[in-house]
Order: C-alpha cells, then structure tokens, then sequence
C-alpha cells in the first residue's frame, strides 16, 4: 500500500495532477450501437461497516479510480468510479487485466494492485464481471470479486432497455498464484536467518540498484539480478519480473503513474543469488522485480523496501513495494 499527502502549494499540487494530455480513459457507455460489447459489474469499498461515498462531500474529495490494462499494450487503461459505484464499460474485444485502484480521499492518497482478468467477447455481448468489494481499515484492505449478477442485471435492463433480457454472466478470475508451496511465511520470520530493515524486507537487493523513487536505469538489456539473501545455506529463492504499466489520472496528467504490469519472467528454486534473463529485455521500458526465500515447499512473502520522501509540495512514503529499474 502506497501513500501519498499533499500539505502545500496547493495551486501547484494541482496543476502536477491536472489534465494536460491525452491519456487512456473510459467513461460509462450511453449511447451505444448494436455492435458495442457492454462490460458491465459495481465496486464497494468498506472501512470497517461504513461503505465509502464517492464525489464531493462536506470533507472534501473522495474518488477511486480503475485501472484496467488491454492485451498487447503497457498503456493502462483509467476510469473513475461513479457516485452509485456501478461501472458500464464499451470495451473492444480481446484479453483485459483489472490492475489496481487508485483511491483519492481529501489529500490522502492510497493504491494497490489487484490482478483479476476478464475476456470481453465479439459479437455486442452484454457481460457481467462481478462486484469488486474491499473491506478493511485505513491501513490494509482485502479484495473480493462478488457474484451480484441478479440486481446488476436488473438495472443494466433499466439502462439499457433495448437489450433487456441480453446479459450473461461472465465473471473476472483472480490470476493464479506464482509457482507451487504449501505455506507462506512473512519475509523477516526468524525462521529465513535474514535481517530485514526499516528500508527493506526480505532480501537486500544489490543489482539493479534501487532508489527511494522512480526507475534507476539499469547497466544492460540482459541486467544481472543480485541480492544479499539468507545465512542458511539450504534456502533457495525465486524471482519475479514484471513489466510497468503507465496509467494516468483524470484524463491525462503531467506525471505518468506506474503500477506492476503483465509478468515477463518467474524462475523458482534458484540457488545462490544471483539470475540473468537470457533474452535481452525491451529497450526503454520499465520493470518490477522482487525475490522471495525458498525451503521446500515454504516460501516467504515476496521482498519489498519502503520509503519516506519529503518534496516541497507533497509528502511520500511507501510500503511494501516491489523494486524497480528501467532499461537504457
């Protein structure tokens, strides 16, 4: 989980997140024709039991944002989340991953990834992914994808009345977990013999260099991937690499956001710690990359660091984030 608060210059805070470019977005479907796929579900976010208002209220701001990423593209696509908390998407067909949210409360700021996929049919289907629902408190939410279809249904008639009737279910699937194990223990458990830190937890990383923010640039197409692992000599590691995914907010931006894309590699059981890709990477792009501990059939939580920057007109501080580098 990420955060991000904003606490001066407030005319210029809002010019860095204003719209000044185009940038993929989706609004709600209106008028649609008769070759126009409907993909259609809700989103719910709970704190605790109150259920979370969107739009302008008395407190300020509260919006919450979609991103959804088509095949073939790193380019995400943004959508805004209604005050009903319904969403009614014309999608081109093909291959779609649910990325992450991005959610705005007054000038706090939060994100996360999600990772459900969901395939939008030819031939103007009317298709039902399922109830998004995240329950949790200000620090850690839990995401749900819930089958709603009879009341969804119902008012995608009501708006839509020409294609009463032409629904069908097709619910968005979580991705399945990365390789095999039985159990998962937290990275810093004393049983890994590693010494975490304020900064990272789990493995150290030592190449490609990691900074507080943005992508340092790794030395090559084919970077070795190098980290300070565990005192026992019996742990083997696995890797994960995934592509960025750009994305904006509010129908463009000055600064482009990145969250963790499709996966380009995972390699399990690696002994020592040290890997190499065999093919060159894409030049210019940027990439997450994170290692976990291996015993057996155990594995320990993927390795994050965590960081707190202070800008002069914005505070921010991460946690438990993926490392990150782009290629020359």
């Amino acid at each position: 989980m990420i955060r991000l608060r904003i606490i001066g210059l407030p005319l210029l805070a809002a010019f860095l997140f204003s719209a000044c470019a185009t940038a993929p977005t989706i609004k709600d479907a209106e008028k649609i024709s008769a070759e126009t796929s409907v993909v259609f579900g809700s989103v719910e976010v709970w704190v605790g039991d109150e259920q979370e208002k969107w739009g302008m209220g008395w407190l300020g701001e509260n919006h919450f944002y979609l991103m959804i990423l088509p095949e073939g593209t790193n380019q995400a696509i943004t959508y805004r989340v209604g005050k009903d908390g319904r969403f009614y998407w014309a999608l081109q067909p093909g291959d779609y991953v649910l990325l992450g949210y991005r959610w705005h409360k007054n000038q706090e700021q939060r994100w996360n990834d999600l990772g459900a996929t969901f395939e939008v049919r030819d031939g103007a289907a009317n298709q039902y992914i399922g109830a998004l629902v995240l329950r949790g408190n200000e620090f850690l939410m839990q995401s749900m994808l819930v089958d709603n279809f009879d009341e969804a249904s119902r008012l995608f008639d009501t708006k839509y009345p020409a294609r009463a009737g032409t629904a069908v279910k097709s619910l968005a699937k979580w991705l399945p977990p990365d390789g095999t194990f039985s159990s998962v223990f937290g990275q810093c458990h004393e049983s890994w013999q590693i010494e975490c830190t304020k900064k990272f937890s789990g493995v150290i990383p030592v190449s490609p260099k990691v900074t507080d923010s943005g992508f340092p640039t790794a030395a090559s197409l084919t970077p070795e991937f190098r980290w300070t692992g565990s005192s026992r000599d019996d742990v083997t590691y696995d890797l994960i690499l995934h592509e960025a995914a750009e994305y904006h907010i509010g129908g463009g931006a000055l600064i482009p956001q990145y969250m963790k894309g499709r996966q380009v590699a995972y390699v399990q059981d690696i002994e020592g710690t040290s890997w190499a890709p065999q093919e060159p990477l894409q030049p210019g792009h940027k990439y997450y990359w994170s290692v976990r501990l291996r015993d057996g059939d155990t594995v320990s939580r993927w390795s994050t660091h965590s960081h707190f920057t202070f800008m002069l007109v914005a505070m921010s501080s991460g946690f438990g984030q993926w490392f990150q580098f782009e290629t020359p």
